[in-house]
C-alpha cells in the first residue's frame, strides 16, 4: 500500500488522473515544484506506488548536483534497466566520450537527434506492453543531455501510455535554464503543480499519524517549523521522547521546544547539513547572507545586511533574493518562513563570532536609526559595549520599558553594569534597577533602596529617593523603619521648599495613621484634612463628611492615588455615597494601570473590591481583591498592607458564597496576627474578616480574641466610627454562636447607636441587621422593618437582603406566615442574582420551616425575570431607548417603562447601564417579539 498523503488532495487527484490516462493509452507529464521540505519527492513515492499497485512499469531517477558533469546520467537510471534500451547505450556512451573530448570546439549537449529518437522509441516499445511511469527527482540537478532528452520525450507523449512526473526546487539554480523552459512548455498548465508548506490541520494530521500529538503542541509545532512536512517530521522524529516509547506519556513533546539550543542543534544535524549545502549552491555568498540574517532577525533591511557582511548591497541583494525564491524568506515581510530554519542557522554560528555580529548588527542599525528596542536586543547578546552610546542606550532602552516589562528591564540594566558603567551614569543605573526591582521583588528593592539612598548626595535627589524608600517600607508594614526614614531626611536637610514639605508632611501623616500613632494637628496639615479624619474617626456627622470628601476629590485639591486622595474615598464610601467612591476608583484603576506600577495597581483593586464588597456584587470584589493579591504576591509583598485589604475581601465573598473551605485556606495562608509587626490599618480590617470566617468555622473563641485586638487597635486610634469597622456586629454575631444573647444584642445595640448618630444608611442598616439576628420575636421584627425602610432605595442589595432575611425570620417567629413568605420570597431572588449562596441556602431553608417553596426554576440571575422583562431588558442593554423598544415589540411606553423598572428592582439595579452586565453583547435578542400587557 501506498503512504498517506497529508494535505495534497488535489494534487493526488491529478496525479491519478494522469495514470487512468496513461492506461487508456494517452500519456501526460508533470511538474511538481516547491521549497525545500515541501514532500515533493514523498509525492513522486505515492505516484509510484499507486503505478505498481494499478501494474504500471515504475522507472525512477534521482538528479543530483555531483552526477550533473555525465552525459544523459538521468536517462540511465531511468532506462538502463530495460531491454528495449540495452542496444543504444553502446553508441550513447561513444558519443558521450567524444562530446567530452571535443568539448572545447562544439560545447556540450549539442542535440543528437537520432539518438534521443532511439531511446524513446525503446520507451514506446515498452509501454505498449505495459504502461511506463517516469519519476525524476530534482530535475534542475539533471545534466544538459538528459534534460534535453526530457523535453525532447514530453512533447511526444500524446500517443504513448507514459507518465512523467518530475520534481524541482524553488530557488535553486538549473544547469540550462533554456532547456528546462521549453520542458514546462511541453507541460499543460493545469499539470504544474506548486506545493507550498501543509496548513494547520493537515500538520494536526501527520503529527496525529507519527506520534499523537494533541492540539497544543501540535500548534507549538507549525508555528516553529511553518507548517513545514519536511521540519516537521524531523522534529517529531528526533524529539528525545514520543508517545508510544516505553515509559512517556502523550504529551511528552509538549516541552520539547524548552530544550537547550546545543541539544536541539545536534538532534536535527542532518536538517542543518543539507540546508547548509543547498545555501552554498544558491550564491557565492548565500550561506554568509543566511547566517547574518538569522543575526538581525526580522524584518531584514538589506542595507544593514550588507554592512553586516562586507559585501556591496548589490551582491546582498541578489543573496537575498535567491533565499526569497528558494523559499527561506518570506517575499512580503522579509522574516524567516520557517523560524526552526533561522534558529538552527544561528545556532551553526560559533559563539565568539555570533557575538562580534550582534556588536556590528547594534552599531549599523543605531547609525541607521534604527528603534532602540531593537538595538539593544543585539547589544544585549553582545560581548562587549565598547563604545559610549551603547551602555547610555541601554539605559534609555530600560528606562522606557521599566513601567511596562520589568524583567526585561532589569536584564538591560544588569547589563551595563556588567560592563562597567561611566560614573556619570551610575547614580542613574542604580535608580532604575531599583524601579525595576520594585515591580519584581519588594522586600529586596527596600534593601537596595537603603543603600542607595545612604550614598546620595544632593538634598533633592536624597528627599526623592527617601520618599520611595518609605513607600516601600509602608507596603511591606515597616512602618518603624519608614517613619525613622522621613524623620531623618527631614533632620538632615533642614528647610525645604513648601511642595517638598507638603509631600513629607502627608506621607508622615499617612504612615502614623497606619501605625495607630497620629495625633491631628501634629504634622500641621491641612485644616481641611484634619476635619475630615476626625470627623470620619469620631463618627459625628456622615453629610458633613460627604461634602469635605467631595470637595477633596475636586481637581485639583488632591491628585489621585495619593493618601489624602485615598482617605477621601474612604470617607465618602463610610458616608454612604458608594456609588460616587466606585466611580473614582475605577478611574484610579485605569490610571494606575495606564502607570504600571504594581504597587499601586495592587492597592487600587483591592480598595475597589472593599468598595464592590459594600455595593453588593460578590464576582466584582473577588475578582477585584484577587487580582491584587496575585500582583503583590508576585512581589513578595502579598502578607502586608493592601494584601491584608485583599484577603478581608476574599474571605467575606466566601463567607458570603459558603465557601469555608476557601475562607479556611485564607487564613491559613496568612495568619491574621503577624506576630512582632505592628496591626496595620489594613490588617484591622482582616482581624473582622477572620473573626466571622472563625465563627463559621466554629471556633467562636479564636474570634472574638481577634474582636477583642481589633477594639483595642481602634480604641488606641479614637476611632469609634462603626461605619468604618463593624467589629461590634462581628461581636454578636460570635457570641450568638455561643448562646449568649444577651450579650450579642448589648453589642448590636451599642452599634446602632453609634451608626444613628453617625446617619449612614449603609451603616445603620448593617447595625440594625445585627439587632435584629441578636434579638426575636416583635423586636426583632421591628428593627428588621427599620432596616429595611432605611436600605430599601440605598444601592445596597447585599445588605438589603441580609434585612429582608432577618425580618422573614422575625415575622416567621411571631406566626405571620403571609409576610414571612413574602419577604423570604424577594430575599431569595435578591440573593440569587448577587450570588450570595450561603444566604440563599438559609433563605431557602427558612422558607420552607414557614411552608413555602422556592421556584426551582429561579437558580439563576437570568431567570429572575419574566421572559418579557428579559426581552425588555435586553433590548435596552444594547442600547435601544424606551420608545424604540414600544415601536418595536408594538406596545405601550408604559408597559416597557414598567418591565424595565420591575427587572431593576429584581436585579437590584439603578439603571440601564448596570444591564449589560446581566445581558453581554455577543446574546442575540429575542427573534420573536411578545406581547406585553
Amino acid at each position: 500500500m501506498p503512504q498517506e498523503l497529508f494535505g495534497r488532495g488535489e494534487e493526488s487527484k491529478i496525479i491519478i488522473q494522469m495514470l487512468e490516462s496513461a492506461r487508456a493509452g494517452s500519456g501526460a507529464g508533470a511538474l511538481v515544484e516547491g521549497i525545500i521540505g515541501t514532500g515533493k519527492t514523498s509525492l513522486l513515492r505515492w505516484a509510484e506506488g499507486i503505478a505498481r499497485e494499478q501494474g504500471m512499469v515504475v522507472l525512477s531517477a534521482t538528479a543530483s548536483p555531483t552526477e550533473q558533469p555525465f552525459s544523459l546520467g538521468v536517462v540511465h537510471q531511468l532506462l538502463g534497466a530495460l531491454p528495449e534500451t540495452a542496444q543504444g547505450w553502446t553508441r550513447t556512451f561513444a558519443a558521450g566520450a567524444s562530446a567530452g573530448a571535443g568539448a572545447g570546439a562544439r560545447g556540450p549537449a549539442e542535440p543528437d537527434y537520432p539518438l534521443l529518437a532511439e531511446l524513446c522509441a525503446g520507451v514506446g516499445r515498452t509501454a505498449r506492453c505495459t504502461p511506463i511511469l517516469l519519476t525524476v527527482d530534482s530535475v534542475q540537478h539533471a545534466d544538459l543531455e538528459s534534460l534535453l532528452w526530457l523535453g525532447f520525450l514530453s512533447r511526444r507523449l500524446d500517443d504513448l501510455p507514459v507518465v512523467l512526473i518530475a520534481t524541482k526546487r524553488c530557488g535553486e539554480p538549473v544547469s540550462d535554464q533554456h532547456l528546462l523552459v521549453e520542458f514546462k512548455e511541453g507541460i499543460r498548465p493545469d499539470r504544474h503543480i506548486h506545493l507550498h508548506d501543509l496548513s494547520p490541520a493537515a500538520a494536526f494530521d501527520l503529527a496525529a499519524a507519527l506520534c499523537g500529538l494533541d492540539h497544543e503542541s501540535v500548534d507549538a509545532l507549525v508555528a516553529d517549523t511553518g507548517g513545514n512536512p519536511y521540519l516537521l517530521t524531523e522534529q517529531i522524529r528526533s524529539a528525545p521522547a514520543f508517545p508510544g516509547a516505553a515509559g512517556h506519556a502523550p504529551d511528552a513533546l509538549a516541552g520539547r521546544m524548552l530544550v537547550d539550543p546545543p541539544d536541539e542543534l545536534m538532534r536535527l544535524r542532518a536538517v542543518k547539513e543539507r540546508i547548509l549545502c543547498m545555501l552554498r549552491r544558491l550564491d557565492p555568498h548565500g550561506l554568509e547572507v543566511a547566517r547574518a540574517a538569522s543575526i538581525l532577525g526580522s524584518p531584514l533591511d538589506p542595507a544593514i545586511l550588507a554592512d553586516l557582511c562586507g559585501l556591496p548591497i548589490k551582491d546582498a541583494c541578489r543573496s537575498l533574493s535567491r533565499l526569497t525564491e528558494s523559499g527561506l524568506v518570506c517575499p512580503h515581510d522579509m522574516t524567516f518562513r520557517h523560524p526552526l530554519l533561522a534558529r538552527l542557522l544561528y545556532q551553526d554560528i560559533p559563539c565568539a563570532e555570533r557575538a562580534e555580529l550582534h556588536r556590528l548588527a547594534g552599531r549599523f542599525m543605531w547609525r541607521r536609526s534604527a528603534p532602540g528596542e531593537d538595538v539593544a536586543a543585539h547589544l544585549m547578546r553582545s560581548h562587549r559595549l565598547d563604545e559610549p552610546w551603547m551602555t547610555r542606550l541601554l539605559l534609555d532602552v530600560a528606562q522606557g520599558m521599566v513601567g511596562r516589562d520589568p524583567a526585561g528591564a532589569r536584564q538591560l540594566i544588569e547589563k551595563t553594569t556588567l560592563h562597567g558603567v561611566p560614573e556619570e551614569l551610575t547614580v542613574r543605573a542604580d535608580g532604575l534597577w531599583i524601579q525595576a526591582l520594585t515591580a519584581l521583588d519588594l522586600p529586596t528593592s527596600a534593601r537596595a533602596l537603603t543603600l542607595h539612598v545612604a550614598g546620595l548626595l544632593r538634598p533633592d535627589e536624597r528627599l526623592q529617593e527617601a520618599l520611595r524608600l518609605s513607600d516601600i517600607l509602608l507596603r511591606l508594614d515597616e512602618l518603624a523603619c519608614a517613619r525613622k526614614v522621613l524623620e531623618d531626611i527631614r533632620a538632615e536637610i533642614g528647610v525645604l521648599d513648601a511642595a517638598a514639605a507638603d509631600r513629607l508632611r502627608e506621607r508622615l501623616i499617612h504612615i502614623r495613621l497606619h501605625e495607630g500613632t497620629y495625633s491631628p494637628g501634629e504634622e500641621g496639615e491641612d485644616r481641611l484634612e484634619q476635619v475630615l479624619l476626625l470627623r470620619t474617626a469620631a463618627g459625628d456627622s456622615a453629610q458633613t463628611v460627604r461634602k469635605i470628601a467631595g470637595r477633596f476629590l475636586a481637581v485639583p485639591h488632591a491628585p489621585y492615588g495619593s493618601p489624602t486622595w485615598y482617605h477621601a474615598v474612604l470617607a465618602l464610601l463610610w458616608a454612604g455615597d458608594m456609588d460616587e467612591a466606585r466611580r473614582h476608583m475605577d478611574t484610579e484603576v485605569r490610571l494606575a494601570r495606564a502607570e504600571g506600577t504594581v504597587t499601586r495597581i495592587a492597592e487600587a483593586l483591592a480598595v475597589r473590591g472593599l468598595v464592590q464588597l459594600h455595593r453588593g456584587p460578590l464576582a466584582d470584589a473577588g475578582d477585584d481583591a484577587r487580582q491584587a493579591l496575585d500582583l503583590l504576591t508576585r512581589i513578595g509583598a502579598g502578607s502586608y498592607h493592601a494584601g491584608a485589604l485583599a484577603r478581608s475581601v476574599l474571605i467575606d465573598v466566601a463567607l458570603e458564597k459558603d465557601d469555608i473551605a476557601a475562607a479556611g485556606a485564607l487564613l491559613d495562608e496568612s495568619p491574621p496576627l503577624p506576630g512582632d509587626r505592628p496591626v496595620t490599618w489594613w490588617r484591622l480590617h482582616l482581624l473582622d474578616s477572620a473573626g466571622r470566617a472563625l465563627g463559621r468555622l466554629g471556633q467562636a473563641q479564636r474570634g472574638l480574641a481577634l474582636i477583642a485586638r481589633c477594639e483595642e487597635e481602634m480604641a488606641r486610634r479614637g476611632v469609634v466610627n462603626p461605619a468604618i469597622l463593624p467589629w461590634r456586629s462581628t461581636r454578636s454575631a460570635l457570641l450568638l454562636a455561643q448562646h449568649n444573647a444577651a450579650a450579642a444584642r448589648r453589642a448590636a445595640r451599642q452599634e446602632t447607636d453609634l451608626a444613628r448618630r453617625w446617619g449612614a444608611p449603609f451603616a445603620l442598616g448593617r447595625a440594625l441587621v445585627a439587632e435584629a439576628s441578636a434579638s426575636s420575636g416583635r423586636e426583632a421584627a421591628q428593627l428588621a422593618g427599620q432596616a429595611l425602610e432605611i436600605l430599601e432605595p440605598a444601592p445596597t442589595p447585599m445588605l438589603f437582603t441580609h434585612a429582608l432575611y432577618e425580618a422573614g425570620r422575625a415575622h416567621r417567629q411571631i406566626g405571620n406566615v403571609r409576610r414571612t413568605r413574602e419577604l423570604l420570597h424577594r430575599a431569595n431572588e435578591v440573593g440569587i442574582s448577587l450570588g450570595a449562596d450561603g444566604l440563599v441556602e438559609a433563605v431557602q431553608r427558612e422558607l420552607r420551616c414557614a411552608g413555602g417553596r422556592p421556584d426551582p426554576r429561579k437558580d439563576s440571575t437570568e431567570s429572575l425575570l419574566t421572559p418579557t422583562e428579559r426581552q425588555v431588558s435586553g433590548l435596552a442593554a444594547r442600547g435601544m431607548s424606551n420608545r424604540d423598544i414600544a415601536h418595536l415589540l408594538k406596545v405601550s411606553l408604559r408597559n416597557v417603562e414598567s418591565h424595565l423598572t420591575h427587572s431593576y428592582r429584581k436585579l437590584r439595579i439603578s439603571g440601564r447601564l448596570e444591564l449589560a452586565e446581566y445581558f453581554p453583547p455577543e446574546e442575540e435578542p429575542a427573534a420573536m417579539p411578545v406581547l406585553l400587557h
